[in-house]
């Protein structure tokens, strides 16, 4: 026998502020079990859901915030609209944006390496940015526009049906503040070496005369390298964090974005680390310049005999997106494995 019980009140509370989820789930199931009687049969539990109404109706009485613009009724199925479109169409901007862009630079005579990088990205970013709130303003429009029209809205009532309840998930709840994080960790670290590899954020040293010289880091070679690593970096890790945010649980589909993007992401890095033009001229020229210890980095930096901390580095990739792979396929593995109670 399925638990209806639970089933109902996940949908309930499922369209709740988290805030208010554990008050009305022990309210809710309290209220429904008092309804029945002690030991109720399948049908019987049916019949009361039944009465009980549609669980988007119930929401709206439990809300304790009302939404006017978009009503309760429709608000999930709006946030859902949103959460589909407006990464992908930001994406597909985003392309777009980058493409005109490369071809508005073949167009343009004697224009610079870091203009080229400067100009596709600020055009791609413009896009997406673009796109993602015309896709936010019109979506609120069309919905606002079509709930006041009754072309959507009291229509559910008549359509709901216990059977369409969703299974309540079990299992290790993804918290909002992981994939946050790794979209700002992502934006914030692969922004700086991209503004680092334009000479945007010059590598500044003190030299000798303890005179500040601004330094680039990078060679201009591997700065054309960078710069659009840098970008599917941060598009891999915006994909795989919207599927966090919008499952919030580790379950197929979340698993299988994070695999790609750490995969992915460590195949670019590896490829990076292992180039051997990495620094400027200037740079290596000017570490000459200076006396270092055997032990010292910069020794081997300027040198040029880098390939064994080349190898450390990749190394080091290798573990570390083996672990975060092996600790995604465990938790998606521990959820299936959790299987839903029985009545």
């Amino acid at each position: 026998m399925e638990n209806w019980v639970d089933r109902y009140v996940a949908a309930v509370v499922g369209r709740l502020p988290e805030k208010e989820r554990a008050e009305v789930e022990r309210e809710l199931k309290s209220n429904i079990y008092d309804m029945l009687s002690e030991n109720p049969t399948e049908e019987e539990i049916k019949q009361v859901l039944k009465e009980m109404g549609s669980p988007a109706d119930l929401a709206v009485e439990y809300r304790q915030h009302p939404r006017y613009l978009i009503s309760p009724m429709v608000y999930d199925s709006y946030v859902r609209m949103l959460k589909v479109l407006v990464p992908i169409i930001t994406i597909i901007a985003v392309f777009i944006g980058i493409v005109s862009a490369g071809v508005e630079v073949f167009q343009t005579n004697g224009i610079q390496i870091n203009e080229i990088f400067q100009l596709i990205i600020s055009q791609g970013i413009s896009s997406g940015v673009s796109a993602a709130m015309q896709t936010l303003i019109w979506v609120t429009v069309g919905y606002a526009i079509a709930e006041r029209t009754g072309m959507i809205g009291d229509q559910k009532k008549e359509k709901w049906k216990l059977e369409d309840l969703p299974k309540p998930q079990e299992g290790e709840r993804i918290s909002l503040s992981e994939p946050i994080g790794e979209m700002i960790a992502a934006f914030f670290f692969c922004g700086w070496l991209a503004l680092i590899a334009l000479d945007f954020a010059p590598f500044v040293i003190f030299s000798t005369d303890s005179s500040i010289d601004g330094i680039a880091l990078f060679s201009n070679s591997f700065a054309m390298k960078v710069v659009p690593i840098m970008v599917v970096i941060i598009i891999l890790t915006v994909i795989s964090s919207v599927q966090k945010i919008t499952q919030r649980y580790w379950n197929g589909r979340v698993c299988t974005w994070v695999i790609i993007d750490h995969l992915i992401s460590a195949i670019l890095w590896i490829f990076l680390f292992l180039q051997r033009d990495i620094f400027s001229s200037d740079l290596i020229h000017l570490l000459q310049e200076q006396t270092w210890s055997t032990g010292d980095v910069l020794h081997y930096i300027s040198t040029g005999n880098t390939l064994t901390i080349q190898m450390a580095i990749c190394g080091i990739i290798v573990i570390v997106t083996m672990i975060e792979i092996g600790s995604a396929v465990f938790k998606t593995a521990k959820n299936n494995s959790i299987q839903p109670s029985i009545a």
